[in-house]
């Protein structure tokens, strides 16, 4: 079997490579004060989304029927004592979830109830709720004092 010689080929690679980098670099320099070739002008860009998030007072609120409940936001408490959950933002009081079911929230204040459903918002005692979504016995909705 006759021999054959690879090594002599190499440096020509090499040098043909090394040319193919040099050329690819030079195409893609910029002019100092230009804009950088592809990027997108300031204008053109997209704005941030406005924030939909509670206030710096308000809370964010998740619960389920099953008494599961967190909040984020301006602080509070929540509760759940013998199958019954209530929660508060703020230093505000307490306020019951009576139910949640495909007709909204239902929420106890003062000894007065009401039913706030997905998409709508209502005053329950010092605060104003907004309930964003009820999905399978859980809700999602926002808390903000009344005042």
């Amino acid at each position: 079997m006759p021999a054959v010689k690879i090594f002599p080929a190499l440096p020509r690679l090499l040098a043909g490579v090394a040319a193919a980098a040099l050329l690819t670099s030079a195409c893609s320099t910029t002019v100092p004060g230009e804009p950088t070739p592809g990027a997108a002008s300031p204008s053109a860009q997209a704005a941030p989304a406005p924030d939909s998030g509670p206030s710096a007072s308000g809370c964010e609120v998740r619960a389920s029927s099953s008494g599961s409940i967190s909040s984020s936001g301006a602080g509070g408490r929540t509760v759940t004592t013998n199958g019954r959950t209530s929660f508060s933002c703020g230093s505000g009081p307490l306020i019951a979830i009576e139910a949640i079911d495909g007709s909204g929230v239902t929420f106890s204040a003062d000894g007065a109830t009401a039913t706030v459903a997905p998409g709508s918002a209502a005053a329950v005692g010092p605060y104003r709720i907004t309930v964003g979504s009820v999905d399978g016995g859980a809700a999602e909705f926002e808390v903000e004092p009344a005042g």
